[in-house]
């Protein structure tokens, strides 16, 4: 009897161990026979019948989907898997599933859609890949499914799509592609296609906050690429040029040595290294940031389509004494952005047909000589839209053809250089007359290609050899319809100091320079130079002595400059306009300013500047403006300058600690000479910085409140206290309510608003604190902030929102027009709707830190044309939005944090791509899988020790 109930008990611990699939009620009055299969596998398939209609797998594990894992479900009309984790898919593993019209991926790191999986699915209506961390979609895939009406490929990590593929989609109706890291480009051109077929784009929405995601994406970054032809007359040249970008080499003789590259090369040639077989995905992890390829003199016979997969950048390819006589069709699906493409020396015969048609809209520049082209019909590149130059020397043309060719090209205003000695009339003519051809190409295919070399440059070096932030100039003019001489490129700044208007030449910008010797690019008869956003601690002696007689106007801003030595500013006598806004400057004296005799305007705004001496007036007797504003003064020679500067008409001494008495005789100067000021934020009133024997806060007393129906029933909670240390009248409140905000006085200058009840910021309420320089919202439950709910606050220049339910940003909240500061860290923050930081043209500063991020879009960033400081780290970006923003942050000499992660790039492309299957860094949850596994080897054991019992 009690080994009957053991076995009882037994075989119920087994049937809770195994992950069954148990039969689902259907919405919509639907006569289905659906199964859902929860921290399941495959296995469990045996227990469904083989007339379902309809199976979900969620939560589940497959180390492999084989082929004709569904064969027997011939009836089987929707196959969805959730948050499920796939290590591998076999080609036909979903053979057999001729009506399956739903398949849905939602949640299951599948990385990259693969055209073979989708080739039995004739009849595929409905595709859904959402959140299933794709980075890439085969080409092919489009054409396998003629009757989808609906594609989704929401919030992965893909940056373009092919495109040209779509119109295979004949049947699309509806799609949804929002929450990706688009490249803007890529998203223009599939936003022109979906309207030319009034395909409908389904947009998600935040639920909690009825607000959907927008249009987002990433703004490309631009810099020069490699000179634009490769010949052999020219390889010397090249060569040279070459010597000067290179970062680093290597040599090597096998292919993978190029895993020892980083994710984020823009430069990569490869020369001499055999290379049978260019593999797919070969350079997919380069995608990023990958603006030139070179592979010269590899003995490449083969180039698999998907060779250049994921290149999206690439701007030059180069394919030089290599053996491939035929231009295949599918190369260059994926270079959307190809602008120059080298064929030499490869022995190519013939261009297959679209083979260019991938790189109409882009392609600049065509070079395809000393190869064996005997023709190259003009409709082949008809579809060159861009096409500027065609170098074709050294083939062994049709006569017909190369007439043909040449009036093509001048008709299309295309400069061209074609070998004008002797033609053929056919293909005996060739191969009889001459054999030059043959033996040209021969000489590269039986050199012995051992090891090879390896040249590279970082998107970091690139970054250092040339100002990516101002190209400069205009493009140079289209080229005349025949060009036998190529042009020199047009010149480059390798330099930070570049022209702010190239045809005035006295006007330069330095931005992110880290020396004072980088002005040595400024030549000495400038005439203004502004220096911004840099890192300088120290302004030496004489800095400006060879100016001497030209500068008329210096700016440092946000420099961090600490210190200026005497006589920094000497010979600078028709120097009128200096400013030293936003450094860290703490004192100024007459050594400083030593030379300036004819300066008119003197900005010092802006830096923790406490004490100016009086003789630094002696040395600007013609100063007519005066700026002191946001420093740390209590008091200035108020009647030294009134008797010194006679001129001066203009002094802003606001945001300044000053003491009653100073304040006072200020207010007085001011008066009588006619200067507008704030008198409110001069005097505060009856309150002082000086006011000796006051206490350091004091509680303030509570203010009746009137407000509206919503807060009627409310009574205050917590406690304001005020800051009288400062000129500024500072509140510092806790465990508050919206009452308790209400009876703050609205002079209040800054409000710390910590550990309260604020959940909901409605529009208008904060209308009254007109003078409010800064606002803190601390841990007090804020989940809502309406349209409006920071108007009027036209002086705030730091807000904070830390540590707050708050899941969104919403695109009309920050009209700041003074706002320096953006902190809103450690909130729930999910998404930035597009435009949201559009109005903050002073913002400088701006931390994201801690927030529930999966892309920050480098559009709605570019928005902020002064923003040098962005912290974003403790986000879970994507692969591609962390390494897209962290090249826009770098190619804007804009400060962050590098964050780095393994579990992408080499890792991700050589796992995913190469072998389709991934590794245990990947993982999603499977608390079936894992503990199943010791249980049931826990059941056999006390089984068996029965079974030996019993006998």
């Amino acid at each position: 009897m009690h080994l009957l109930i053991l076995l009882w008990a037994l075989v119920a611990l087994i049937g809770q161990v195994k992950c069954k699939c148990s039969l689902a009620p259907i919405l919509n009055d639907e006569r289905s026979t659906a199964y859902v299969c929860t921290h399941g596998d495959l296995n469990d398939l045996d227990e469904i019948s083989s007339d379902a209609d309809w199976i979900e797998f969620t939560v589940s594990r497959f180390n492999l989907i084989p082929d004709n894992a569904f064969w027997r479900f011939r009836n089987l009309r929707r196959l969805s898997f959730y948050n499920c984790h796939v290590n591998f898919i076999s080609s036909d593993a979903f053979a057999g599933l001729g009506s399956l019209e739903w398949l849905i991926f939602h949640g299951t790191k599948i990385h990259v859609a693969r055209a073979v999986w989708f080739r039995p699915l004739t009849n595929l209506r409905r595709l859904i890949l959402d959140r299933c961390g794709l980075v890439h979609v085969e080409p092919d895939l489009f054409r396998m499914l003629p009757n989808l009406q609906v594609l989704g490929l929401r919030d992965n990590d893909l940056n373009c799509l092919p495109i040209d593929e779509l119109p295979y989609l004949r049947a699309l109706r509806t799609v949804r592609v929002d929450g990706n890291p688009w490249l803007c480009e890529c998203r223009r051109r599939l936003d022109q296609y979906l309207r030319s077929r009034s395909i409908v784009q389904e947009v998600e929405c935040l639920r909690q906050i009825s607000v959907c995601k927008k249009y987002q994406c990433m703004t490309p970054i631009g810099f020069p690429v490699l000179p634009s032809a490769l010949t052999t007359q020219r390889l010397h040249d090249f060569d040279r040029e070459r010597t000067l970008i290179r970062g680093n080499e290597f040599q090597t003789n096998v292919f993978n040595s190029l895993d020892r590259l980083p994710d984020k090369t823009s430069w990569i040639e490869v020369s001499g290294l055999r290379i049978d077989t260019l593999p797919r995905y070969a350079f997919f992890r380069f995608g990023n940031s990958l603006r030139t390829l070179e592979l010269i003199d590899c003995g490449i016979t083969v180039i698999e389509n998907g060779a250049f997969a994921g290149l999206h950048k690439l701007e030059r390819l180069s394919l030089v004494g290599n053996r491939l006589p035929v231009v295949g069709a599918n190369w260059f699906r994926d270079l959307v952005s190809l602008q120059q493409l080298i064929l030499e020396r490869n022995g190519m015969e013939q261009i297959e047909r679209t083979a260019l048609w991938h790189v109409g809209d882009s392609l600049r520049h065509l070079d395809v000589q000393y190869n064996l082209f005997r023709c190259i019909p003009v409709e082949e590149l008809a579809d060159l839209k861009k096409l500027e130059r065609l170098d074709a020397m050294g083939n062994p043309w049709f006569c017909t053809c190369r007439a043909n060719l040449q009036n093509f090209l001048t008709q299309r205003n295309v400069g061209f250089e074609i070998n004008a000695g002797r033609c053929y009339a056919n293909e005996n003519e060739i191969s009889n007359g001459s054999t030059d051809w043959r033996q040209q190409q021969t000489i590269v295919q039986n050199a012995s290609l051992t090891t090879g070399r390896v040249h590279w440059t970082s998107f970091e070096d690139s970054l250092k050899q040339t100002n990516v932030s101002t190209l400069i100039g205009p493009p140079p003019p289209p080229p005349p319809p025949e060009i036998h001489v190529v042009s020199s490129p047009p010149p480059v700044y390798t330099g930070t100091c570049y022209h702010e208007k190239p045809e005035k030449d006295s006007i330069y910008v330095c931005r992110a320079i880290t020396s004072i010797e980088e002005l040595g690019l400024v030549p000495s008869t400038a005439r203004e130079i502004r220096i911004i956003l840099s890192n300088i601690k120290k302004i030496p002696a004489n800095t400006f002595a060879r100016f001497d007689g030209y500068l008329s106007r210096l700016e440092f801003r946000d420099c961090g400059i600490e210190r200026i030595e005497p006589r920094a500013f000497l010979n600078l006598r028709n120097l009128e306009y200096l400013s030293l806004r936003s450094n860290q400057l703490e004192s100024i004296s007459s050594e400083m300013v030593y030379g300036l005799h004819n300066l008119r305007h003197l900005d010092l705004s802006h830096n923790n500047i406490h004490r100016i001496t009086n003789d630094v007036f002696d040395h600007l007797p013609y100063l007519t403006n005066l700026d002191v504003s946001d420093n740390a003064m209590n008091c200035i020679g108020i009647e030294y300058i009134a008797r010194r500067l006679h001129y001066l008409s203009f002094l802003d001494v606001s945001n300044n600690p000053w003491s009653c008495l100073c304040g006072s005789k200020l207010a007085e100067f001011l008066d009588s000479r006619n200067m507008k000021y704030d008198k409110g934020s001069l005097l505060l009133k009856e309150d002082c910085y000086a006011s000796a024997g006051s206490p350091e806060v004091t509680t303030s007393p509570p203010v009746p409140v009137t407000t509206g129906a919503t807060l009627r029933n409310e009574t205050v909670e917590g406690t304001c206290t005020i800051d009288e240390d400062t000129a500024e009248r500072r509140y510092r409140c806790t465990d508050g309510n919206l009452l308790l905000l209400e009876s703050i006085t609205s002079e209040a200058t800054a409000i710390e608003f910590n550990e309260g009840h604020l959940p909901r910021l409605s529009p208008g309420f904060l209308a009254k604190f007109a003078n409010l320089r800064e606002l803190v919202i601390r841990n007090s439950g804020l989940t809502t902030v309406e349209d409006g709910a920071f108007n009027n606050l036209k002086k705030l220049e730091n807000l904070t929102i830390q540590d707050n339910p708050l899941e969104m940003i919403g695109s009309s909240w920050f009209v700041l027009p003074n706002l320096d500061r953006l902190d809103l860290r450690g909130n729930s923050i999910k998404h930035i709707e597009p435009g949201s930081f559009r109005y903050l043209n002073r913002l400088t500063y701006l931390n994201l830190e801690g927030n529930d991020l999966r892309c920050i879009f480098t559009s709605d960033l570019n928005e902020m044309s002064n923003v040098y400081i962005v912290e974003f780290s403790g986000n879970p970006l994507k692969w591609r939005c962390r390494v897209e923003l962290e090249q826009f942050l770098e190619a804007r000499k804009i400060r962050f944090i590098k964050i780095e992660n393994s579990c992408e790039g080499k890792k991700l492309v050589r796992n995913l791509l190469l072998q389709n299957k991934t590794d245990g860094s990947f993982d999603c949850p499977s608390e079936c899988s894992v503990a199943s596994t010791g249980q049931n080897y826990f059941v056999l054991f006390i089984l068996s020790s029965l079974i030996i019992l019993v006998h």
